[in-house]
Order: C-alpha cells, then sequence, then structure tokens
C-alpha cells in the first residue's frame, strides 16, 4: 500500500507548533496518522490519539484542522480498508463538533467552520467514498460527513436516493 499522499499532506504541517489537547506538541499525532495509514491489521487500524489530542467530546484542538486534510488526503491514498474506515470516522467526529476552546475564538478563529470548510474541498472524494462498495460501514460514515458539509441538498437526496443498500438501513 501506498501511503504517499498522505506523507505529503503531514508533511505540509508544523506539528510541533501545534498545541495538543495532552498539553504537549501534536508531533505525536502525525506520528500515529502516519501509522494509521500504514495499517493493515485491525489493530493497527486504531487511532487513539484523536480524542484528548485533536478533540475532547464536541470541542476541537488545534490540530483537529490538519487532521482533516489529512484524512481527506488517505481516502485519495491507497490505504486499507480498515484505515479508510478509521479516517472517515475521524472525519465525522470533527465535523460533528461544535465547539473550540476560548482562546481560539478570542483570536477570531471557527475552527469547527474551518474544518468543515476543508472537509467540504473533498467532497467528490466523499461522493466517491459512496459509491466505492468498500464497506457499508465507510459509504454511511462518507454520507453522514456529506448531509453535514454538503450544500446542495438536492444533489444530496440523489446520491442517497442512488446508494440505495451501499449505504446503512437507517441512511436510506
Amino acid at each position: 500500500m501506498s501511503t504517499e499522499i498522505v506523507e505529503l499532506e503531514i508533511a505540509r504541517y508544523d506539528w510541533d507548533a501545534l498545541r495538543c489537547g495532552c498539553g504537549g506538541s501534536a508531533a505525536h499525532v502525525a506520528a500515529e496518522l502516519l501509522t494509521l495509514a500504514r495499517a493493515g491489521t485491525e489493530d493497527d487500524a486504531r487511532f487513539e490519539v484523536l480524542e484528548g489530542h485533536a478533540m475532547t467530546p464536541e470541542v476541537l484542538l488545534e490540530p483537529a484542522l490538519p487532521v482533516v486534510s489529512v484524512a481527506l488526503a488517505a481516502l485519495a491514498d491507497q490505504v486499507s480498508p480498515l484505515a479508510r474506515f478509521t479516517f472517515l470516522e475521524m472525519l465525522l467526529l470533527i465535523v460533528s463538533a461544535e465547539s473550540q476552546p476560548s482562546e481560539l475564538a478570542l483570536l477570531g478563529r471557527d475552527l469547527p467552520g474551518e474544518c468543515r470548510a476543508a472537509a467540504r474541498a473533498g467532497l467528490w472524494l466523499l461522493y466517491a467514498e459512496v459509491f466505492s462498495g468498500g464497506s457499508v460501514g465507510s459509504s454511511s460514515y462518507a454520507y453522514e460527513i456529506l448531509t453535514i458539509v454538503e450544500e446542495d441538498p438536492d444533489r444530496l437526496e440523489r446520491v442517497r436516493d442512488a446508494a440505495g443498500d451501499r449505504l446503512s438501513w437507517d441512511l436510506r
């Protein structure tokens, strides 16, 4: 499996300069993202550093925005189905979040909006994932992300109808 696209995207960010939710730098988040992209087994495909590092329940932290970009890069790369599923799950958690630390708000940042806009830039990757047939879980996560970031409700409804049983029963 190739992870060149993920590696290029990770290299774009100064992870040491990003404040991680654990209090240190976010360099370990970048390392974990790369490990996930290279995952071949279910144990390898676990990503434990999202919670408490890039976000806490419904509160996004500084590393969340580059994590969105890396997750989209993974969808464009040749990562395993297990890794794809995990990247989609983390992307859904991030775009679903509504809050950010007050210090970011005081700086005029809207991190949840920035993350949704970054995910919106990968709209067609998400649509391709819905129709890929990789797994119902991955297709469903991609569709759920689209329900948050897609600005064209007609397109979204048509995709839902066309996707049929590629989506979980509760999304059809």
